[in-house]
């Protein structure tokens, strides 16, 4: 149990750094193109790597492969597509503060929704904070004062795609039951990246990809190999030990390491409300995450 606890916070070390590799990424790369790059090499290091232990897709029953689709579709296409728009927008520090409290309030809520979990008074206090913390991070007053609408426009597609991502962990949850880790994470990403090649080329990426510097390259590697292909094997490997529950605790780790490492790599800094209301979002999440238990059964 400490070894998975172990990987699970290496992980989470790793995906402190998303934000912030994205936002190098961008300067050279357009962002869906990124993508394709991105899960595109993972999920063929990870065929080629677990090629013996990949079960053929028709092999799988109706249900998992449906199960699967979906599961590409919100952890790689949607999420994807989402956090690196908004990386365009707002700063690194905003992606490592409003997308981890989003989606462990959606995860929340949807296993209250599917009866799979019972809402207690601690949990509803935990959403009332997630929200009043992400409403001073985003600091729509902005909008009164016509200043920094691009930004707002980043938090909101940071909203959208943690969202995403809280759908990405439940249904990955569900998926775990029945399947290898390794088979979720590869399918998954096999079916995001297939959906992302087509809006890629929308953006027509031919000479910015020729031109890229080292650092963009660099960045990549870095997403590729850490951020996606070792971080996303262990938080699976994870939920598969512990539970959904015990994994996600993690995640309120994010906001600190990106928040640091946007300020030393990139000199990015929150004024004093949004740090307050990244402290009360972080609370927020950790008190949604304390779980009376089961419906019965």
């Amino acid at each position: 149990m400490t070894r998975t606890y172990l990987l699970l916070l290496l992980a989470i070390l790793f995906w402190g750094g998303t934000a912030v590799a994205g936002k190098l990424v961008i300067q050279d790369i357009p962002p869906l193109t990124a993508g394709v790059l991105r899960y595109g090499s993972t999920a063929l290091l990870l065929l080629l790597l677990f090629r013996s232990r990949l079960p053929s897709p028709w092999a799988l029953r109706t249900r998992d492969r449906w199960l699967l689709f979906w599961i590409g579709i919100f952890g790689t296409f949607l999420n994807h597509t989402f956090f690196f728009l908004a990386l365009s927008y707002a700063p690194a520090a905003h992606g490592a503060l409003i997308p981890p409290t989003t989606s462990g309030l959606c995860t929340v809520l949807l296993a209250v929704r599917r009866g799979q979990e019972r809402i207690a008074a601690i949990q509803v206090v935990g959403m009332v904070l997630c929200f009043v913390g992400v409403v001073l991070v985003v600091h729509p007053a902005r909008l009164l004062t016509g200043e920094g609408l691009g930004v707002l426009l980043g938090d909101g597609l940071f909203i959208t795609g943690g969202v995403a991502w809280g759908v990405y962990s439940y249904l990955s949850a569900v998926a775990l039951r029945r399947l290898s880790a390794v088979t979720t994470l590869a399918f998954g990403m096999v079916v995001g990246t297939l959906f992302l090649i087509p809006t890629a080329l929308i953006e027509r990426p031919w000479a910015s990809v020729r031109l890229a510097h080292a650092s963009a390259w660099g960045s990549l590697a870095f997403l590729v190999l850490a951020c996606t292909l070792l971080a996303f094997l262990w938080w699976n490997f994870a939920l598969a030990r512990v539970g959904a529950g015990r994994t996600a605790v993690f995640s309120n780790l994010v906001p600190l390491f990106g928040i640091l490492l946007a300020w030393i790599l990139l000199g990015e800094r929150l004024t004093t409300i949004q740090l307050v209301g990244g402290l009360l979002s972080v609370a927020g999440v950790v008190a949604c995450q304390r779980r009376p238990g089961r419906m019965g059964g």
